[in-house]
């Protein structure tokens, strides 16, 4: 059993004047069973005995002090309390005449009582403080939980009207591109009349940063409604060939600045069911990247082939690879490698995350193989 058991409320503050007025109604009913002048109760913690309460009914006592020998003043009774076998303290009486035998006997049957009805109380009182320390915890719970639901609903407005704000923004930057791309395209293959090697170097140049731009542009707004969950599919049935010949040829300017030569193996010949534009984007990333990341005078290769089933896209380049230690992290939202060959570029590292996030919607997978210096090739897997 706890030493503290008996005392616990009455030494805690809040219930003081309530453990005292138990106290006082338990000694009242001992005053009324034997005559005694001066109670006192003791309580054992830690091997020594501790005064808990004490109470006097006399104004003669009112200075008594237990430790104060006076065996020749006073007479003095002493009945243990035992709970258990063990005596976990014991009550004190004291008057000036003797205690009688039948007062003796008294005092030990009604103390046994009454140490019942303290253990009770006691033990009431450690629920009750128990009780009021879990209510406390859970207000506390529950203010804190109401405290984070209203900082969650900033942030979710926060993000929405940053999410409204990105999307408006791309929608009003992508009209005039979309026009800078258009006349640059006209110029750059003579529509308009023929170029001279300076003209033609300059609307390259101009369609070749418009094109990235765009991407940039894009990479953001697809990003803003993958997380607001408003990307949706259109599916139909559609000629991966004719996709990724059409991705080709909008990405040639770029390989044309590095004198890159792009390849298309295609050993595939069939249709697929998927979302045109998803997949068009896939290739379209994965293409420009490996565009960026080849060394010049180099080249990029596509593949198409079908295997149990499964349709497969490779886009393999030469250039400078990715390090096996950071090969985990690039799929994450604005990751870009610590590379100076890659600080050339600018991006807003939302490429490959985007595309594996449109893979995944697709029912696709994407993985990847690399090795430094020697290039990377990302390899798509759909079901046929």
């Amino acid at each position: 059993m706890n030493d503290n058991l008996l005392t616990t409320a009455y030494f805690n503050e809040e219930n003081y004047k309530e453990s005292d007025k138990f106290y006082f109604d338990c000694f009242l009913k001992l005053k009324k069973e034997f005559d005694f002048s001066y109670c006192a109760f003791f309580y054992k913690t830690q091997g020594k005995y501790v005064l808990s309460y004490k109470h006097f009914f006399n104004e003669e006592f009112s200075n008594y002090a237990p430790k104060i020998n006076k065996k020749d003043a006073f007479s003095k009774l002493k009945i243990p309390i035992k709970m258990q076998n063990s005596i976990i303290g014991y009550f004190l009486f004291v008057k000036k005449e003797n205690f009688t035998k039948q007062e003796k006997e008294k005092a030990k049957k009604y103390c046994l009582e009454i140490s019942y009805i303290i253990k009770d109380f006691e033990i009431s009182k450690i629920f009750q403080n128990q009780l009021s320390i879990l209510q406390n915890a859970i207000l506390e719970k529950n203010l804190a939980t109401k405290k984070l639901e209203e900082q969650n609903e900033k942030l979710i407005e926060t993000d929405k009207i940053r999410s409204e704000f990105l999307a408006n923004v791309s929608h009003e930057l992508r009209t005039p591109l979309n026009s800078i791309i258009g006349f640059s395209t006209a110029l750059n293959s003579e529509m308009l009349g023929e170029l001279n090697e300076k003209q033609k170097s300059y609307t390259n140049k101009i369609l070749t940063s418009a094109i990235h731009l765009t991407g940039l542009i894009n990479d953001i707004l697809d990003m803003t409604k993958i997380e607001a969950k408003g990307m949706k599919l259109n599916l139909g049935i559609y000629s991966p060939q004719d996709i990724i010949k059409e991705v080709i040829n909008t990405t040639e300017p770029l390989a044309n600045e590095k004198n890159i030569i792009i390849k298309f193996l295609d050993s595939y010949e069939g249709k697929l069911s998927t979302d045109y534009q998803k997949l068009k984007q896939i290739v379209c990333n994965l293409l420009t990247n490996a565009i960026k990341f080849s060394y010049e005078n180099s080249k990029v290769i596509i593949k198409t082939y079908k295997k149990e089933n499964q349709f497969y896209i490779e886009i393999q380049d030469f250039g400078i690879g990715i390090d096996k230690k950071n090969q985990n992290k690039i799929f994450e939202k604005f990751v870009q490698l610590d590379n100076i060959y890659t600080k050339k570029y600018s991006s807003t590292g939302l490429g490959l995350t985007i595309t594996k996030e449109f893979v995944k919607m697709l029912n696709g997978e994407i993985k990847l193989k690399s090795k430094l210096n020697k290039g990377t090739t990302f390899i798509l897997k759909f079901k046929n």
